[in-house]
């Protein structure tokens, strides 16, 4: 049964940015409607759109929804911006337009961070990952008392979709970073863990991310190395090794992403400066060397196709993606 509580000012309020998405919406917004915590607002920022996603969201005829219209387009982190200023609510929970929740989202989440008291201001639950037909849980397990170290290297949280944050803490923070294309929400929430706050998990399955298209080199480079140089302080705060360490996974990322769009030149250039960055490491990788030779003459896929290499190239990568 669902909870119907409802006050005058509304206990969650839903950030949802959109651009283009007439075939996610739909699913999207009726996963919010399905909860079982019914005191929301759901406030759905169109970052400019051409096409008919704007009156998917009006369709569904819910005094609960509201709909803010940009007239250019400013990017996601600008568009949530733009949601958490006009929304009322005690709490903010992201959701990206191409995701969903699963019912008990919300109630499960927010009852989380009610039972931890005063200790944490922000909640993330457990989600799937989907793309290519495969599905994965996220995160794996993981040591909850070094959340700000483990940011470092990956995002496996989903935060924007999965995040719970207390409204207070969201406006502590400021306004996502609008020169981070990609990244803006691992950036933001990073921001938190550095002013010592901390996270209630929910380990139960409440959410679905989708992998619709990986990110364009144009957007993930520049953002990688403003993410980078942003929370450098923070990775030495842990010591250089550790800096080093985070660097050069960054830049094996970067060469992952790269070698699967077939930018085998810029795919070389990261691998080689990850590797001048930290050194000490399985040399396997370096294997993309060569094989990036062929399959850039060939048109093959060896790096790939050779279930090894991708493991050792790609392991990592589907964090910076879900980011």
């Amino acid at each position: 049964m669902g909870i119907t509580i409802r006050t005058a000012v509304p206990a969650v309020s839903v950030i949802l940015p959109f651009y283009n998405r007439t075939a996610t919406l739909a699913r999207c917004v009726d996963s919010v409607l399905a909860q079982t915590f019914a005191d929301w607002e759901l406030v759905a920022v169109d970052d400019a759109s051409t096409d008919d996603s704007a009156s998917i969201v009006e369709s569904r005829r819910d005094a609960r929804i509201r709909i803010i219209r940009h007239e250019v387009n400013r990017g996601a982190g600008a568009a949530r911006d733009t949601a958490m200023q006009a929304a009322q609510g005690e709490y903010f929970a992201l959701l990206d337009s191409d995701d969903e929740w699963l019912p008990r989202k919300l109630e499960a989440q927010l009852d989380a961070l009610r039972r931890s008291g005063e200790t944490a201001a922000l909640s993330a639950c457990r989600f799937e990952f989907i793309r290519d037909g495969r599905t994965i849980t996220l995160p794996k397990p993981f040591d909850p008392s070094a959340w700000e170290r483990s940011l470092h290297r990956e995002c496996t949280f989903g935060f924007g979709t999965t995040l719970v944050i207390r409204r207070d803490v969201a406006e502590r923070l400021g306004g996502f970073d609008p020169e981070l294309p990609r990244h803006e929400d691992w950036d933001w929430i990073l921001r938190a863990f550095e002013q010592g706050e901390t996270l209630a998990f929910t380990p139960e399955t409440h959410a679905r991310v989708f992998c619709t298209a990986p990110p364009s080199l144009e957007r993930f480079i520049p953002s990688s190395h403003r993410f980078l140089a942003k929370h450098d302080a923070g990775f030495a705060k842990f010591g250089a090794d550790h800096r080093r360490r985070v660097i050069a996974y960054h830049f094996e990322s970067i060469a992952g992403m790269a070698y699967e769009q077939r930018a085998y030149a810029t795919g070389h250039r990261y691998l080689l400066r990850s590797f001048s960055t930290w050194p000490w490491r399985s040399p396997v990788p370096l294997a993309a060397l060569p094989l990036g030779l062929v399959d850039a003459l060939c048109g093959t896929r060896l790096i790939q196709r050779g279930a090894n290499l991708r493991r050792a190239l790609f392991g990592r990568q589907l964090d910076a993606e879900v980011a």
